[in-house]
């Protein structure tokens, strides 16, 4: 059993402050096209881009998307009734490659550039998860094994779900957000069910740190990771700890993520009939150890670059299936022998060149969306900074 990976996974934040009204109209006019041509709309303000959706969420107007290394923006627009305008879900490469000091520092210089600078009371924190992943190919996941300590309210874990194939369990969730919640579950067949190919990255980047052999990802019996994932919401942080901003965050969360990996836990059954005495399992142990070392600052320490092209090369080869899907439709649907379907590639070919060279105005507007439907993937993107909206 091998740490592969340890750190934040997913941060909420809300802040106090509104955008102006000029950025607010281009955003008006960036979502009504994103409706129009059903797809999002990259935009440029104060030296920062973003992808305009065609929705909103949850009472604000506009979300906005910086990229695979980036954040979800929720933004309302400008009202002196609301001062809490803007919040943030901060996405978990960004957490897991450059760590939460480097990922908060990102998102304060896209909120000053969309915004202006806060102050520290400005923050309301309002969802933390905290995420250990072990190699751990031959253990096995039972729902019944999970054990509620006495003092905690058997309704705060109310809420159980259970996934699984063919007798299989993949993945246990126990509790609910905004409270707080446990989740373990299969995290290889999440990566590869959800096509998350950056992960096998992290994890054999980290494994050469400690001198271990990379995965194979294709053999489970050599690359099963277990997902043991820690989640926070408002009501606990508020209601139990009173954590609001990013002072509190660095004091108590290490305190917050103790006292559930104390309130539930993953035992090793016996024959005592009190579930209470159930010894800790190896694998709960090895968990409670790494998250008793505190909540240090962490990071994967691979390359943004490495993650983009891993991004790029797997949306490539995803296109290139299609094109030979399609190809494949096109043979049949001509109709032609042999001789000519061996002809098609070169038939292709033509085609493309005959667009190229004689459609180019409309070859080039195709071209332009993609390279905005894919800025985030396309080149390295620096920190951004404040300057002057244009």
């Amino acid at each position: 059993m091998i740490i592969v990976h340890k750190g934040f996974d997913g941060l909420d934040v809300a802040f106090r402050t509104n955008i102006a009204k000029e950025l607010s109209d281009l955003l008006v006019a960036a979502k009504e096209r994103a409706i129009e041509e059903h797809e999002p709309q990259l935009i440029e303000w104060n030296g920062v881009e973003m992808h305009v959706q065609s929705s909103g969420a949850h009472g604000y107007q506009f979300r906005c998307d910086t990229g695979l290394l980036g954040a979800t923006w929720f933004i309302k627009k400008p009202n002196e009734k609301d001062e809490w305008g803007i919040r943030v879900s901060c996405k978990s490469l960004p957490l897991a490659v450059h760590g939460l000091g480097r990922a908060r520092d990102d998102l304060h210089a896209f909120l000053d550039a969309i915004a202006g600078p806060i102050t520290t009371k400005d923050v309301s924190i309002g969802r933390v998860d905290y995420a250990v992943d072990i190699l751990a190919p031959q253990f096995e996941l039972c729902a019944d094994n999970f054990v509620m300590h006495s003092s905690s309210k058997r309704a705060e874990f109310k809420d159980i779900e259970i996934h699984g194939t063919s007798g299989r369990t993949t993945g246990v969730r126990i509790g609910s957000m905004p409270f707080r919640q446990l989740a373990v579950y299969d995290k290889r067949a999440d990566i590869i069910t959800k096509r998350k190919v950056e992960w096998w990255k992290i994890y054999n980047k980290n494994l050469q740190t400690i001198g271990k052999l990379p995965l194979e990802p294709k053999d489970p019996d050599q690359s099963r990771v277990w997902r043991f994932e820690f989640r926070v919401g408002k009501r606990h942080l508020k209601d139990k700890w009173n954590l609001r901003t990013w002072e509190d965050l660095d004091n108590l969360l290490a305190d917050v993520i103790r006292k559930l990996s104390e309130a539930i836990r993953y035992a090793q059954p016996t024959l005592d009939s009190n579930r209470s005495r159930w010894p800790d399992d190896p694998l709960w142990a090895q968990v409670k150890n790494e998250i008793a070392e505190d909540l240090e600052e962490m990071a994967s320490g691979v390359e943004p670059g490495v993650i983009k092209d891993i991004r790029r090369e797997e949306m490539a080869a995803l296109i290139l299936g299609q094109i030979i899907g399609l190809s494949a439709t096109l043979s049949v649907l001509t109709d032609g022998d042999d001789e000519e379907q061996r002809d098609l590639p070169q038939r292709v070919a033509r085609e493309i060149d005959m667009a190229q060279r004689f459609a180019r105005t409309d070859f080039e507007r195709k071209r332009s969306k993609a390279k905005a439907r894919y800025r985030f993937i396309d080149q390295i993107d620096p920190v951004p900074a404040a300057g002057v909206s244009g």
